[in-house]
């Protein structure tokens, strides 16, 4: 009967030894150091990034990450070679393969550079990455100091401890769309690495969550949809309330851009279920009511989260931008101007205002909601093009020419487009002026305002 061979391991700690001696040689005599560290999970080059980092600093060295993200910054040698802190630094380098045959192309042409400029560097590499080196890059293979393997398996425990801290990186909601490709890869990096048991499910749907909601970000619906399941049916299974409320809400934002709208509405109402108390489900429920025409529901969903939160602008102009839409407008003037008190620099909430005192006639004051906005935000182009519309309303087509000016000034394509569909320039359609500013279009539009 065969045994099982269980591999015998140096202890981390001796191999992170290693490279330290190696860097505070180089260090010492003031010479170059190329330092090859091999892994197979990034939890336990983390680990061992992390100790040895720690050992330089006690040495009065700093450490600056180098990471390659695509062939545009693969040139590792220049770059280290024109760092500005090189001097008293110990680069790491990861991320080699994303960096494709220029990465390792600029690594053998460029080998000297960490000669001349006496740099030291420990490239972070998957194996596959050190086999492309050894094949592709012989000549810098050859320039080698050292190469020091951390190849064993991570333990579970630590490896979810890493895991659910690093789900997280990276996640704000107005960060999501920067730098998506890198941040999907590392959870799928994580994901792939991370050992199966029980100990590790929490970490799991962690990163499946985030995985998903960046294929959301990065327009991968489907995938999106499956990322988010896969956390929700372990949500579930572990009795983590919290996240299988945001797992609903996901689900309910990515069924909203497929256009499933009822799947959308019971993905929010089941979040609320979960977290009553939880404020974007509310918010996105209200938005699938508002987009389908179901304002009454809207409504109600909105007053719900105000009495919930009662101080929240985002909310008031939600509302109020729903009873506009049914011209409910004293209505709306007041939820607005509640909005702008308690969030005064929104621009868009002056526009709205703006909006519903131009419908009602009242120009004067519409017009000193655009001008607020606009010394809000000079780049504002709506308030320009809603302010034009007024002028024409009152006759002073001058002010309404100048005023549509600046709007196509600033947004070109939009405002010519929507200038020629706009009803509300229909008395001026005509004038060479505004045939110079916009070209010929349409006689009539659907629209009048920017709303």
């Amino acid at each position: 009967m065969a045994t099982k061979q269980t591999a015998v391991f140096e202890p981390l700690t001796e191999r992170v030894d290693r490279l330290a001696r190696e860097l505070e040689l180089a260090i010492r005599w003031d010479r170059p150091s190329i330092l090859l560290a091999v892994y197979r999970s990034m939890y336990v080059m983390g680990d061992a990034a992390a100790a040895l980092e720690a050992r330089l600093r006690e040495e009065g060295q700093q450490v600056i990450w180098v990471r390659v993200n695509d062939e545009a910054d693969a040139d590792i040698p220049l770059r280290l070679a024109e760092h500005p802190q090189r001097n008293g630094t110990v680069f790491f380098v990861s991320g080699l393969q994303w960096g494709g045959k220029t990465a390792l192309r600029a690594l053998n042409i460029r080998r000297e550079y960490f000669v001349d400029e006496r740099l030291r560097a420990v490239f972070w590499l998957t194996e596959n990455e050190a086999v492309a080196i050894a094949r592709e890059a012989p000549d810098f293979w050859a320039f080698r100091y050292r190469v020091v393997e951390f190849v064993e398996p991570p333990e579970p425990d630590r490896a979810a401890a890493v895991a659910r801290e690093l789900a997280w990186w990276g996640f704000e909601d107005r960060t999501l769309r920067e730098d998506t490709e890198a941040k999907i890869a590392l959870r799928e990096t994580l994901l792939a690495d991370l050992p199966e048991g029980d100990e590790t499910l929490a970490a799991r749907a962690e990163l499946q969550f985030t995985l998903g909601r960046l294929y959301w970000a990065d327009y991968q619906r489907e995938r999106a949809e499956e990322s988010i399941q896969a956390a929700l049916e372990i949500a579930r299974r572990i009795g983590n309330v919290w996240l299988e409320a945001r797992c609903h809400d996901a689900l309910g934002r990515v069924y909203r851009a497929l256009g499933r709208y009822e799947e959308a509405i019971a993905a929010y109402q089941r979040a609320i279920r979960l977290r009553p108390d939880w404020i974007y489900p509310h918010i996105n429920l209200g938005l699938v009511y508002a987009a389908l025409g179901r304002y009454d529901e809207a409504i109600a969903v909105y007053q719900k989260a105000i009495a919930l939160y009662p101080q929240n602008a985002y909310l008031h102009s939600l509302l109020g931008t729903v009873y506009y839409t049914l011209g409910r407008y004293q209505e709306a003037m007041a939820v607005l101007q509640r909005a702008i008190e308690l969030n005064p620099p929104k621009v868009y909430l002056y526009n709205a205002l703006g909006d519903i005192y131009r419908t009602l006639g009242r120009y004067d004051e519409a017009v000193a909601e655009y001008q607020q906005a606009i010394e809000l935000d000079p780049k504002f182009a709506p308030a320009y093009f809603n302010w034009a519309l007024v002028e024409v309303r009152r006759n002073n087509v001058d002010a309404a020419l100048e005023q549509l000016k600046r709007a196509i000034a600033l947004k070109p394509r939009e405002f010519i487009e929507r200038a020629r569909k706009a009803s509300g320039f229909d008395s001026i359609r005509h004038d060479p002026r505004f045939q110079a500013l916009v070209g010929r279009g349409p006689d009539t539009g659907a629209q009048e305002g920017e709303g």
